[in-house]
């Protein structure tokens, strides 16, 4: 196994790999923080800084997951919480950043640190992003995407429909710091590639696609809200195609600024996806919170070993690899041009009998599967929903062999 180099360069901040642990509750104080880069934590976003008293007091309780026994096998699960801003004040933030950033010197660890700040005002955008250069952080990210606040305030997701209140605050942010800007977008109820275009054109340095959706769980049997009673954010792996869609589409618009991958991560596949389609590093929040700080060095570590099976030596040598790849859909494949086969892997399950909307398929009399090629429309939902993997489809005019998973 050849020693990979995971290093990224992003608005002149080098990082030691792409995996940048969000802002959330893995980095809520000091301690948290230094544990993400004892695991080996390219960067670490700060829980966001506010003086809102009412984002500074969390709900209780305030967490909650859908299909605990899939987390645990390594499946698709969900993850629903009202989790809100940092408890501490602005100023107790100046002194856990100096704190943090004169503890990595002292130990020789390198990454970014990345302060989350939300104002209420763009005077107090202002002087938080004052502060936060004050205090050392390496770059300033501004919280305009959670939680999911309504009406008019001027932080988390209210900020989205309103472009003017974004110009303003991101003016703020930059006349009062020379560091780096990086505006999160939200996907929920706002278009992220116009969202992009904004933040870029008022002057944010890179941009984080995508943040959480809200969402509402409710019990069917106690007829109630689960947990805390109300709405949430809403996220997990689910969410990794979505965010990467949106993640092509903003880097394929060439807005000249870097683009940090974001929603869903939990392997270190997953991280190479978004660089796969032009993301220059990745943000992280829910894998971590559920699985825990060293959830960091092993997605490293699969990233690590994913480069050396298809022989790439540097982050770099993919990126944005997948785009060129991304059919439109005015030229995708409308012809017939595949044949379906059964396997001796059929069980006879008929599964695929009951789900073809074209009627293609019946049981034999031996029980196994038969595919009516006539019929068959080539639309893929047998081969992909065969539990048993025994339909395969090739062209015509080729030797059948098995189809991707």
């Amino acid at each position: 196994m050849v020693d990979v180099d995971l290093t990224v360069t992003i608005n002149g901040i080098s990082y030691p790999n792409p995996l940048i642990v969000a802002s959330g509750p893995s980095t809520l104080n000091p301690k948290a923080i230094m544990k993400c880069f004892e695991n080996n934590a390219g960067g670490v976003v700060t829980k966001t800084i506010t003086y809102d008293p009412m984002q500074q007091l969390q709900p209780k309780p305030r967490m909650y997951l859908i299909g605990k026994r899939e987390l645990f096998a390594g499946k698709l699960y969900s993850f629903y919480s009202v989790d809100l801003m940092s408890e501490y004040e602005p100023e107790r933030w100046v002194k856990f950043i100096r704190d943090v950033k004169r503890e990595m010197s002292r130990r020789g660890i390198r990454g970014g640190l990345i302060a989350s700040i939300a104002g209420r005002s763009y005077e107090e955008w202002g002087k938080l992003a004052g502060m936060m250069e004050d205090a050392g952080a390496d770059a300033i990210e501004i919280n305009l995407s959670c939680p999911h606040i309504e009406g008019e305030e001027l932080m988390g997701r209210a900020v989205a429909s309103r472009p003017e209140a974004i110009r303003n605050v991101i003016k703020a942010v930059k006349e009062n710091s020379s560091l780096p800007v990086i505006g999160k977008l939200t996907p929920h109820g706002a278009n992220p590639l116009e969202l992009a275009k904004i933040m870029v054109s008022a002057g944010v340095d890179s941009l984080v696609s995508t943040a959480r959706f809200q969402g509402l769980v409710i019990d069917a049997e106690k007829l109630c809200v689960v947990s805390w009673g109300g709405y949430g954010g809403y996220g997990g792996p689910w969410q990794l195609p979505i965010s990467l869609s949106w993640t092509a589409k903003i880097v394929s618009e060439n807005l000249g600024v870097p683009v940090i991958g974001s929603g869903g991560i939990s392997s270190g596949e997953d991280i190479a996806r978004f660089i796969l389609v032009g993301a220059d590093a990745t943000q992280c929040c829910t894998a971590i919170m559920l699985r825990g700080h060293e959830a960091i060095s092993k997605m490293i570590s699969e990233l690590k070993d994913w480069m050396n099976k298809h022989g790439f030596s540097k982050i770099s040598d993919f990126r944005g690899m997948i785009l060129s790849k991304i059919i439109k859909l005015e030229d995708l494949n409308r012809r017939r041009i595949y044949r379906f086969l059964v396997t001796d892997k059929c069980t006879g399950c008929g599964i695929c009998v009951k789900v073809c909307p074209y009627h293609a398929i019946d049981l034999s009399p031996l029980g196994k599967a038969e595919i009516n090629m006539r019929r068959c429309d080539n639309c893929g939902l047998c081969s992909s929903l065969c539990p048993s993997e025994a339909i395969t489809y090739a062209l015509r005019e080729t030797k059948a062999k098995q189809a991707s998973p």
